[in-house]
């Protein structure tokens, strides 16, 4: 499986939004461990918004090994992180600002409690 994985929110604890462009914060409780257990078994990719040499380098930083730049619709190399800000196929994303889509209705509904929460 490809599985793809938002940095914002879901890695980086992101407490002050977008703030200047740097990665400011430390990783959340877990997200190494998680991802490390994600990659024995799965393709993982990182996408982000950011800079991804910037997000490269922190990963790297935290021991991953990193990808950066790759060609084609499809990331399935084990053991690897790609970093990309392209939106590649996979068979899951874990995204914090994600609504999962089941239908229209469902979709619309549940942006609409969104939007009065």
């Amino acid at each position: 499986m490809a599985i793809a994985v938002d940095f914002d929110g879901v890695i980086h604890a992101y407490t002050k939004g977008w703030h200047d462009g740097t990665i400011y914060d430390p990783p959340l409780p877990g997200a190494l461990d998680g991802l490390r257990a994600l990659m024995e078994h799965d393709a993982v990719f990182i996408f982000t918004t950011r800079d991804v040499q910037q997000v490269a380098k922190w990963l790297l930083s935290k021991g991953f090994p990193i990808r950066l730049g790759h060609d084609g619709p499809f990331w399935n190399e084990r053991g690897r992180l790609l970093v990309t800000n392209r939106k590649l196929a996979a068979t899951a994303y874990l995204d914090d600002r994600a609504v999962r889509f089941v239908d229209w209705d469902q979709a619309l509904a549940d942006l609409d409690r969104m939007r009065e929460a």
